[in-house]
């Protein structure tokens, strides 16, 4: 299988870090679904902390990410990372020992800071192999991700007793040891912040420089930020909250189709990772982001169609919507952490990363914002008509400027290419070459 075949070929730092990520997310995944349920039952406190949480964690991770990113380009992505996970194991300590609504807020900030961290992680990966391989270590590491938050979701559902409330705590408990075993993986893994004389003579070059004014002043860079952060918006911005919402409101599927449903799409991205593989590897980076704004906006089409059908064939409907949904998932998890790489120089690959993050954060959060008013003001179906209109928009503005942005990238692989070419320092760079 072509897909086992590439894996094999990624370098072995490439496949570590794979691996590392997907113990991690088996932990993530034990305590992802069971927030409002452990704070609400299990500690007496009002579904309102639950939410509230989740909003500091949202906020804690744009100021986290920003940070991640200048650390990355000044101490090294290896070293960042590391420190961000370490964070987050205090953190969801926090959770296993809160029982106080200001416990929980507080743990949310620590927690959100350390996944912020996460932009530190993209960075490593991108920078682990040559960059014609980032589809497929970025298509690699979704699709992982999504298998291991789905194993560690049937762990934890099995695990998890309300009649046990100590049963929770374990949970929680046993996710920050996997935080804290991954960040000490990370510390004792030299070998996986490794740079190039190159990479690492543009970070000591970019360690006087903290800000972000280079990133934020590329045009082509600001384009796919904009693009990154509509997609987002449309898309998993609205996945968790307002896509059941409007079913519930608007179609005949109940709770239990609901869960079908996110049961496909957890099925669907896996399948499409094996059947898109091959196609991903050949395909520019803008046409496959292109073509998952596509199939996202036809998901809509097919979501807003289902209200239209008959109620015994609403739930086939919606589930030809949720593959193509999961499909463009997987487009765009290789393609646009592909497209954000190929624009970054060594001396800003944490900086330009990080700011992708941030933009897809800000999606995240403001996606469920604008989506609960027009639903509350019943304007459900405009709701997924302009989701759909707004994917194809992103589609043909990256389509109409794929020569741009491709230009951009040859721009920065020249620079890099030049700085190669700069003999190292007389004292050498294996100080400075550690991440």
């Amino acid at each position: 299988m072509s897909l086992l075949k590439d894996l094999r070929a990624l370098p072995r730092t490439a496949r570590t870090l794979l691996l590392l990520g997907a113990l991690n997310n088996i932990g993530s995944g034990l305590v992802m679904p069971f927030l409002a349920v452990y704070v609400h039952q299990v500690n007496g406190l009002g579904v309102d902390t639950a939410m509230h949480a989740v909003s500091v964690t949202a906020t804690a991770v744009i100021i986290g990410g920003l940070n991640a990113g200048r650390l990355a380009d000044r101490i090294g992505a290896r070293r960042t990372a590391a420190a961000h996970m370490l964070l987050s194991a205090v953190g969801v300590t926090g959770y296993a020992l809160a029982g106080e609504t200001w416990h929980f807020l507080l743990s949310a900030a620590i927690w959100g800071l350390g996944l912020g961290g996460s932009s530190a992680w993209n960075t490593l990966l991108a920078a682990s192999v040559p960059a014609e391989s980032h589809p497929v270590v970025f298509g690699s590491n979704f699709t992982l991700t999504n298998a291991a938050l789905g194993i560690g979701g049937l762990v934890g559902g099995a695990v998890a007793s309300a009649a046990h409330p100590l049963s929770f705590r374990l949970l929680y408990g046993a996710n920050a040891l996997s935080y804290l075993g991954i960040a000490l993986a990370m510390f004792a893994l030299r070998g996986l912040g490794t740079e190039t004389p190159a990479e690492a003579g543009a970070r000591r070059d970019s360690a006087g420089s903290n800000d972000y004014r280079q990133v934020f002043t590329s045009g082509p860079f600001l384009l796919v930020l904009v693009l990154g952060l509509a997609l987002y918006f449309s898309s998993y911005g609205q996945l968790e909250a307002s896509f059941p919402a409007f079913l519930l409101t608007s179609t005949h599927v109940g709770p239990s189709g609901i869960a079908v449903l996110f049961a496909v799409n957890t099925g669907a991205v896996i399948c499409s990772q094996l059947v898109l593989h091959d196609l991903i590897k050949r395909w520019k980076h803008t046409h496959t982001v292109a073509l998952s704004a596509t199939a996202w906006s036809a998901s809509w089409l097919l979501v807003l169609a289902a209200t239209a059908t008959a109620a015994e064939f609403q739930l086939a409907v919606l589930i030809g919507g949720m593959a193509l949904f999961a499909c463009a998932e997987t487009l765009y998890a290789a393609g646009m952490p592909s497209l954000v790489n190929s624009l970054a120089t060594p001396a800003l690959r944490g900086r330009y990363n990080a700011a992708y993050g941030t933009a897809t954060s800000a999606g995240f959060v403001t996606g469920p914002l604008a989506a609960g008013a027009l639903l509350s003001g019943g304007a459900g179906s405009a709701l997924v008509t302009g989701l759909a209109v707004l994917c194809v928009l992103a589609a043909l503005v990256l389509l109409a400027t794929t020569g741009l942005l491709i230009r951009a990238a040859s721009a920065a692989s020249a620079d890099v290419t030049e700085k190669e070419a700069v003999p190292a320092p007389a004292d050498g760079p294996q100080e400075a070459v550690r991440g």
